[in-house]
């Protein structure tokens, strides 16, 4: 028997089934979770607010936190929706700018890349950080997954905020 503490695991991912999908990324980031939280671990999870994630058939209601990001000068503020996995108890955050997300797929139009995907994923990288902060929910990891999620750490590691000081990055 596993006497090991429970971990507070926050996943940071720019897709997560079911509520937005384009390949296996998608598959991890739902399944993940939801296999620690049966371990006994206090999940999050927080992907972007796209089109696709439909915040009635989810069951997304408004947080009263907002997420200012500054990108080449210019701010850029997010609204923070909060659901749970469905089936689950585990709560799932979705961060809207539409101008960055509102979009018809997640990251491309008719096979080529958006050309502002380092900006979109930027964004959601320090907003995702912000949200956590805001929510005053502390971390002990901070789950980031693939290239959309990476710039998390590097944000994470400059800030050096005392909120942070404990947590982990994987």
């Amino acid at each position: 028997v596993d006497r090991s503490p429970a971990m507070k695991i926050v996943f940071l991912a720019s897709e997560v089934v079911p509520f937005a999908k384009t390949g296996g990324l998608a598959d991890v980031a739902g399944a993940l979770p939801k296999a620690l939280h049966a371990m006994g671990h206090d999940v999050r999870v927080i992907l972007p607010r796209y089109r696709a994630v439909d915040l009635k058939t989810f069951g997304f209601r408004t947080r009263p936190e907002r997420v200012s990001v500054t990108l080449g000068g210019q701010a850029l503020e997010g609204t923070v929706y909060e659901s749970v996995i469905p089936h689950t108890a585990i709560p799932v955050y979705a961060i809207d700018q539409p101008a960055l997300f509102d979009r018809d797929g997640l990251y491309q139009d008719k096979g080529k890349d958006f050309p502002d995907n380092l900006q979109r994923f930027s964004f959601f990288s320090q907003a995702g950080l912000r949200a956590i902060q805001q929510l005053g929910w502390k971390p002990d990891v901070l789950h980031v997954h693939d290239w959309q999620t990476a710039l998390a750490c590097a944000h994470f590691a400059a800030a050096q905020e005392p909120f942070w000081q404990s947590t982990c990055t994987v």
